[in-house]
């Protein structure tokens, strides 16, 4: 176990950490081989686990990674689940993410940010596009991408392409946009 454990990928046990002792959040790690940990990863990543939340609308957390091969750095995503409580579907399929504006194309400091995609009839892209801390957040840890989810999970998730370590500031911006996507019409 010794030095299985000195090489494993710690950014689980880091994001909980930082949950708990940053943000306020009562987060926990949860045991592997959930069906969670199936959301949004594709071929070529692999899950790293999930954590689970308690207090929220956001209920989970997986955070999947793609490893280092000869021509590319290794890389995480964050993908946090909002369960849909209610009876049938979430509605219409949404599918939106961050554009970032930079002054300078590839390496410029990131001066705006915007949404697009498909958002249905929820508006999602306009409410989120004047939300300043929203802005801000995306500013901060990178792209974000809103889907809704139907098979096996039933929700929506909430995707950051990078590892992040959240503040309570952070976590009440996500948890807000949380809150948009909930309160958000629907199409049935």
């Amino acid at each position: 176990m010794g030095m299985k454990e000195n090489f494993r990928d710690k950014s689980r046990d880091e994001l909980t950490w930082n949950l708990t002792n940053l943000a306020g959040v009562k987060a926990q790690m949860s045991e592997r081989e959930r069906p969670e940990e199936k959301v949004e990863n594709s071929w070529y990543q692999r899950s790293l686990g999930v954590i689970d939340i308690t207090d929220g609308p956001i209920k989970w957390i997986s955070i999947l990674k793609r490893d280092r091969s000869k021509d590319s750095p290794p890389k995480w995503w964050v993908v946090m689940g909002i369960p849909f409580d209610g009876d049938g579907t979430t509605g219409q399929k949404i599918s939106i993410k961050t554009v970032r504006k930079k002054a300078f194309p590839l390496f410029g400091k990131v001066v705006d940010v915007t949404w697009k995609g498909d958002d249905g009839v929820s508006g999602l892209i306009n409410t989120l596009s004047q939300d300043t801390e929203t802005k801000e957040l995306s500013k901060k840890i990178g792209n974000l991408e809103i889907k809704s989810q139907s098979e096996g999970f039933q929700g929506w998730t909430l995707t950051s392409d990078k590892r992040f370590a959240p503040t309570s500031q952070d976590w009440e911006v996500i948890q807000s946009i949380a809150n948009y996507i909930l309160s958000a019409p629907r199409a049935f």
